[in-house]
């Protein structure tokens, strides 16, 4: 399959390196400006001291000439509406779309956009942008599940499968890909709004007499608007996340916390807002939730 990703960034970049490096037929859409870094230097990953480089290949949207096959669409909430438009004429009849964004709601604005093509997807890997551009791999954690919404088992999303495995992460074909979807948005708004209200890592915030608690009370507070929408949440999915945000001594941050410590803008309302809307309509309380999703439009509206 001839594969697009749209964004050279901490995820896209990543994966899309990942997969030229097995020799994958893989072109990046992104901006002139990165489009210039990119050929000067290639997508540049540091994993634990290790610098790599892979040369890409690129388009800007006003290059874009025929249909792909699979497009992975890995931009941030903020940048969605402009690559919609951007990307609409590398989706065609038969390409497969697979976004990689946070939270929910892009489903419903993708699948307007491009109808049946939109498939599920969810993507794993902590790692941020640098100033130079490169991409720093901070954790061990690199996998993508995909699927089609129905569930079922389709040739195209198992042509997708034989595009993406084996090429350097773990990738799972799922026949659950909505319920996974919700699953990483627990863990990643209990995260985000864990470290961004108390501005503070995992390990400092076990470390004080109430902070578990918080961590704990955030969790349930996720899961709780999951089932309201009916979603069966696994006990290993809540164990998985009280695991990690009530970790003695863990420095582990979510990435929002990490723009927002750094003075960028915030994928906010993909992330949280959008699950306080949620717990809204549904009659579901989330004071904590709510609370974080007030410091964060605090915090946009004052940068």
């Amino acid at each position: 399959m001839r594969v697009l990703i749209v964004g050279a960034g901490a995820v896209g970049g990543f994966f899309g390196a990942s997969l030229i490096r097995a020799d994958r037929d893989v072109t990046f859409l992104v901006r002139a400006t990165r489009a210039e870094q990119l050929a000067r230097d290639g997508v540049v990953v540091r994993d634990a001291g290790r610098e790599t480089s892979t040369p890409v290949s690129t388009l800007t949207a006003s290059q874009i000439t025929e249909p792909f096959d699979l497009v992975l669409l890995s931009v941030k909430e903020q940048a969605l509406d402009a690559a919609i438009t951007d990307v609409a004429p590398a989706v065609g009849p038969q390409t497969c779309l697979v976004p990689l964004l946070n939270g929910m709601r892009h489903l419903d604005r993708l699948t307007d956009a491009f109808g049946s093509a939109v498939l599920g997807g969810v993507a794993v890997v902590a790692s941020q942008l640098g100033p130079d551009g490169a991409i720093d791999l901070l954790g061990p954690d690199r996998f993508m599940r995909y699927g089609e919404l129905s569930g079922e088992m389709t040739d195209r999303i198992a042509e997708v499968d034989r595009t993406l495995a084996g090429a350097g992460f773990d990738t799972v074909c799922s026949d659950r890909i909505v319920t996974d979807m919700w699953d990483k948005w627990i863990f990643l708004a209990s995260a985000a709004a864990l470290t961004t209200v108390l501005r503070a890592n995992v390990g400092e915030v076990t470390a004080t007499e109430f902070g578990p608690t918080v961590a704990a009370a955030l969790i349930d507070e996720c899961v709780s608007v999951a089932i309201a929408s009916g979603i069966s949440v696994a006990p290993e999915v809540v164990e998985g996340a009280r695991s990690r945000l009530i970790a003695e001594g863990s420095p582990f941050t979510a990435s929002l916390y990490r723009d927002m410590i750094a003075g960028r803008d915030v994928e906010s309302d993909s992330v949280v807002t959008d699950l306080v809307r949620r717990a809204d309509r549904l009659s579901v309380s989330v004071p904590l939730l709510t609370a974080a999703s007030v410091t964060l439009s605090l915090y946009r509206s004052r940068r």
